[in-house]
């Protein structure tokens, strides 16, 4: 759930209100299994979830959240698919000028096994073990031939 921790840890950064006001978790965990071979080892499939953040007492204006969450789901979540759903905020009325505000936003994220001889996970007649990975995808490239 890296997402949702860069998206809390974004958050808390700009200090909306006190760390001790934010609260977040993951809810509505989803494994689609996919078992495809990758170039670093094996895409096991791809984990779809609610992240839940929610701020008590919030007092800064709704704008300035919705334009950070926009923000950061530009840069930290880029290739975002299409068929999630919007984010969603429930906003609770205290008084004038505090509320109860809880987010809602929808991630997919990959999950990979590199092949090691003293993995946990058995699949294909291989031992494999769960590792964090990041996927890098090149955004250039040259291909040369020698010869024709």
């Amino acid at each position: 759930m890296n997402k949702l921790r860069a998206l809390t840890a974004f958050l808390l950064e700009r200090r909306l209100v006190a760390p001790e006001q934010l609260d977040s978790w993951a809810e509505q965990i989803i494994l689609n299994l996919t078992w495809k071979p990758d170039l670093d080892g094996l895409h096991l499939g791809d984990m779809r979830y609610r992240a839940v953040i929610v701020m008590e007492r919030f007092a800064d204006h709704p704008g300035r959240l919705m334009a950070l969450l926009g923000s950061w789901l530009e840069t930290g979540d880029p290739d975002r698919d299409d068929d999630l759903p919007a984010p969603t905020f429930d906003i609770e009325q205290l008084d004038n000028d505090l509320a109860d505000v809880e987010l809602t936003v929808e991630f997919i994220e990959p999950q990979y096994l590199a092949e090691d001889a003293e993995g946990e996970i058995e699949a294909f007649g291989k031992r494999w073990a769960f590792v964090p990975f990041d996927l890098w995808i090149a955004e250039q490239g040259e291909v040369t031939s020698h010869g024709a």
